[in-house]
């Protein structure tokens, strides 16, 4: 008996290694810095990285897997550096509950699987309503930390 020993695992992490440093730098090139306002700013950002896990023949594979560590820190890594731009524009932002880490966190959390939804859907949309409907959602978990005038709830004490 012969045992055989594979490679895959460590194999599918350089996958998403590479893919996610292509990914990396496809977003950091559309990124206009400071020079827009935030919403153009994180528009052309997140638009970005939908158009670019969505352009790359080897995102539905990639998508189509558990996620491993690599991808997990780069969400991470992700909601992090969203989260500092927000906090950077402390002039706009506003202190509400939740903090700039949560919003990004879930913006981000959000991108990433409304994109793996599209690429593991049976008919795939086409990417510009993926990159609309990513915006969509992440602007609205977005605005009450960067907005304003956007009105935001809050429960009294002890009401929960």
């Amino acid at each position: 008996m012969t045992v055989q020993t594979t490679t895959a695992v460590p194999a599918r992490d350089a996958d998403w290694e590479e893919f996610l440093d292509g990914l990396s730098a496809a977003v950091a090139a559309a990124d206009p810095g400071t020079a827009y306002d935030w919403e153009a700013r994180e528009r052309m950002r997140f638009s970005a990285w939908v158009r670019h896990v969505y352009d790359d023949p080897r995102a539905v594979a990639l998508f189509d897997r558990p996620e491993p560590p690599a991808a997990a820190e780069a969400r991470r890594r992700e909601a992090a550096a969203l989260a500092g731009r927000l906090d950077a524009g402390r002039a706009v932002a506003r202190p509400v509950r939740p903090g700039c880490e949560v919003w990004a966190a879930a913006a981000t959390a959000a991108m990433w699987e409304i994109t793996g939804a599209a690429l593991r859907a049976e008919r795939r949309p086409p990417r510009e309503h993926v990159v609309a409907d990513v915006w969509t959602v992440v602007r609205t978990l977005l605005l009450p930390a960067v907005d304003r005038f956007t009105p935001v709830f809050r429960r009294a004490r002890g009401s929960w």
